[in-house]
């Protein structure tokens, strides 16, 4: 079992599927000259200012009345510590209107980053890196299923079963064993997410749908332990049965995945051959519209963090949300021949408002033009 160490180069964001509300789920309060977001506990609350005023509470939170301003009312003395679960680092100018997409978090308190996270971020890179090899692609794409607009739904499961296995039962990934990364208190922050969006505007940033998430910060370390079964893999192929029609076919375990280190050459190369991509793509653009300059930067950053791998021992990883299209799939459809008639219309709803622009035409960033989920492993311990 090899232990490996996590770094996150750009904040990471992996969502709990909580939507908090201002006011009601966290309060604003600085901490000396930092802005913070507390995260309500009702049982504190409730302790502070007893059963007796809790239809006072219900009341207040029905009119949307200030919660530092009624907890202080019973409790004159509280600070929102006092009521508190934890405490986030705030870096946006929170509305009265503003949400806060939450990041999951253990039993403890602990943001974490989930071993299935980080396990489904590298069959990304392994799918996107291998795909080319799989020959007529274009007719493993199913595109029977259509939503309720008649928009066609893709389905890779014909490439996914070429490469890793017949069904889940016999997948490759099964014999990857991935745990959770538990980062220290504190690590968490809160941002704007705003969008870079390819319109008739000259400006690229597009401030029309924001969001506030929470994350874990930039340069947050944590490490978890991580395992390439070889031998019971070998034993698998050898009395997998291989006549049988009615059982699925085991996958074959490529060169690139034997091993954690060629595992991380591929990672390494599959996310330099992104923002590679992504560079050339935005730096055309930047000489035909403004707003694109600090992003360039930035995936100037990212890509020396690349560059700079130790090979073999260590990789750039792209996880999480909020980091675009190309980034979440490892783009590997773009490959495709019929990329543009059928990848296209089934991935951008109403596609034929938008037909004159690229896709994606889209990108997530935070208010400094950082993309999300980039994340640094480190061999530590084989």
């Amino acid at each position: 079992m090899s232990q490996i160490k996590i770094e996150t180069i750009t904040a990471v964001h992996i969502g709990s599927g909580n939507m908090l509300q201002n006011n009601t789920d966290f309060v604003e309060a600085k901490d000396g000259e930092y802005s913070m977001l507390y995260i309500i506990d009702p049982k504190k609350i409730l302790k502070l200012i007893g059963e007796v005023h809790l239809n006072d509470w219900i009341l207040s939170i029905e009119r949307k009345d200030d919660t530092k301003s009624f907890v202080t009312r019973f409790a004159p003395t509280s600070k929102p510590s006092d009521y508190s679960l934890r405490s986030i680092t705030n870096f946006a100018k929170i509305r009265n209107t503003d949400t806060l997409k939450e990041c999951i978090h253990n039993g403890i308190g602990l943001a974490y980053i989930p071993g299935s996270s980080i396990k489904g971020a590298i069959r990304t890179a392994v799918l996107a890196s291998l795909a080319e090899k799989i020959q007529n692609k274009e007719l493993k794409i199913d595109t029977g299923r259509t939503d309720k607009n008649g928009i066609h739904k893709l389905n890779a499961t014909k490439i996914e079963r070429e490469l890793f296995g017949g069904n889940p039962n016999a997948d490759i990934f099964r014999f990857i064993q991935v745990g959770d990364a538990y980062f220290e208190k504190g690590c968490e922050i809160a941002t704007r997410v705003i969008n870079l969006n390819i319109t008739h505007k000259n400006n690229l940033v597009d401030n029309s749908k924001q969001q506030i998430v929470e994350a874990i910060g930039i340069e947050a370390e944590s490490s978890f332990h991580m395992k390439i079964l070889n031998d019971y893999y070998v034993l698998a192929k050898k009395y997998w049965p291989q006549n049988d029609v009615k059982i699925a076919k085991l996958g074959n375990l490529p060169t690139e995945m034997q091993s954690i280190s060629s595992l991380f050459m591929l990672i390494n190369n599959h996310t330099k051959q992104l923002i590679e991509n992504e560079i050339d793509y935005w730096t055309d653009l930047a000489e035909q519209k403004t707003g694109a300059d600090e992003y360039l930067q930035n995936l100037d950053e990212i890509l020396k963090h690349i560059n700079n791998c130790s090979q073999s021992k260590e990789c750039i990883l792209r996880i999480g949300h909020a980091s675009g299209w190309r980034f979440i799939t490892g783009a590997w459809a773009e490959q495709l021949n019929n990329f543009k008639e059928v990848v296209v219309p089934a991935s951008r709803p109403k596609n034929f408002n938008y037909e004159e622009y690229i896709f994606p035409k889209s990108r997530r960033v935070d208010e400094d033009n950082f993309v999300f989920g980039f994340v640094k492993l480190t061999i530590l311990k084989e």
